[in-house]
């Protein structure tokens, strides 16, 4: 089936006139190209199902974004409940690259070789930030650089800048050993999983063409919801109470929030969070008697439902004996990665594509 549509069929598809549809090419709610041998301007096929689809689902007021599969990625792709990233199986990365090769790989820095000196990100008055809570220091850190950046309108050498900044993120919190190896598995983990919240989030500004800091600002922001990487500290909490003595079910009372249980179920994975038994697996391998995997069995056995990469997250805190919210940072330090990967993609779509409109 062609990729690509005329404008009479892609008119039919919407049901609406050839005017309605080239205005949508102006706000930039749908692209159009010219192709040789074709007698119409071409519309993408999987645009207008989905701009279709959403003017069929009966929600007619309002505006509206694009609904999200008109989205296509390369950076990551979730298959037979298996993630990989660039095409990489996640679990044979973690085991040969670990976090700084992973991101390597996932910001498509193969050009840059061990000489190359990537551009420098601006500095930090360290004094504001280390007063902060740990999961406030590296958003803070990266809106003070975005203040200061020369560079804030190139959008050139993301890897390079990526690399650069990815040290003074680690800075941010020296609490936290980013080289350990439980946290090295647990940020490479967290690097990517789709158009999630803080990754959409990131690729709405990117599409507004907000600079690389800019951007993640946006994603940062979105991450730190109680149903994204906020989740993670109820899920550590939830771990702690049951380490402490409470009765599981006690603990598991207290701890829902929102309908739910949190470090329990996704809505991607219709099995078990294949991040979470990476990471478990590497803490048993290393200490086949730890006591925060026998607590979060435990809380998994009465749920009856495998954990996710959040209970997983605080298995890892906990047993090295960081504060409460640190899996938070570990997903903020390993997300940056994924979000200016898919910043990169965005930076070359139409811009304003995820502009919201009226379609009814």
């Amino acid at each position: 089936m062609d990729e690509w549509i005329g404008t009479s069929e892609a008119a039919a598809r919407l049901g609406v006139k050839r005017g309605t549809l080239y205005s949508y090419v102006s706000r930039g709610v749908l692209e159009s190209r010219r192709i040789s041998g074709k007698a119409e301007s071409q519309f993408n096929r999987t645009q207008i199902d989905s701009l279709a689809a959403g003017k069929a689902d009966g929600r007619r007021a309002g505006d509206r974004l694009l609904k999200f599969r008109a989205v296509t990625s390369s950076v990551s792709v979730i298959r037979d409940n298996r993630l990989f990233l660039r095409g990489r199986d996640l679990e044979q990365l973690c085991a040969e690259l670990g976090f700084d090769g992973a991101a390597r790989l996932v910001l498509d820095a193969d050009v840059l070789d061990a000489t190359t000196v990537p551009s420098p990100m601006p500095e930090v008055n360290w004094d504001i930030v280390a007063g902060l809570p740990i999961e406030r220091r590296i958003p803070l850190a990266v809106a003070l650089m975005a203040a200061a950046d020369p560079l804030r309108a190139d959008l050139s050498d993301l890897a390079g800048r990526t690399l650069s900044l990815l040290p003074k993120l680690a800075a941010a919190v020296p609490e936290i050993d980013f080289t350990h190896p439980w946290i090295d598995v647990l940020a490479t983990v967290l690097i990517d999983n789709g158009l999630a919240a803080s990754t959409t989030a990131a690729r709405v500004a990117a599409s507004a063409r907000a600079g690389l800091l800019d951007v993640l600002l946006a994603g940062y922001a979105a991450l730190s919801g109680p149903l994204h990487g906020g989740v993670t500290v109820s899920a550590r909490g939830l771990l702690d109470a049951v380490l402490s003595g409470v009765d599981v079910d006690r603990a598991l009372a207290d701890a829902v929030v929102a309908g739910g249980v949190p470090g329990f179920g996704h809505v991607i994975y219709t099995g078990s969070d294949p991040r979470a038994r990476i990471v478990v697996d590497r803490v048993i391998a290393d200490r086949p008697e730890s006591s925060a995997v026998a607590a979060a069995r435990a809380i998994e056995e009465r749920v009856g439902r495998p954990m996710n990469i959040d209970l997983a997250g605080a298995i890892v805190t906990s047993e090295i004996g960081l504060p409460p919210r640190s899996a938070e940072v570990v997903f903020q330090y390993g997300r940056t990665v994924g979000m200016v990967a898919h910043a990169a993609e965005e930076y070359q779509e139409a811009p304003l594509r995820w502009r919201g409109s009226r379609t009814s």
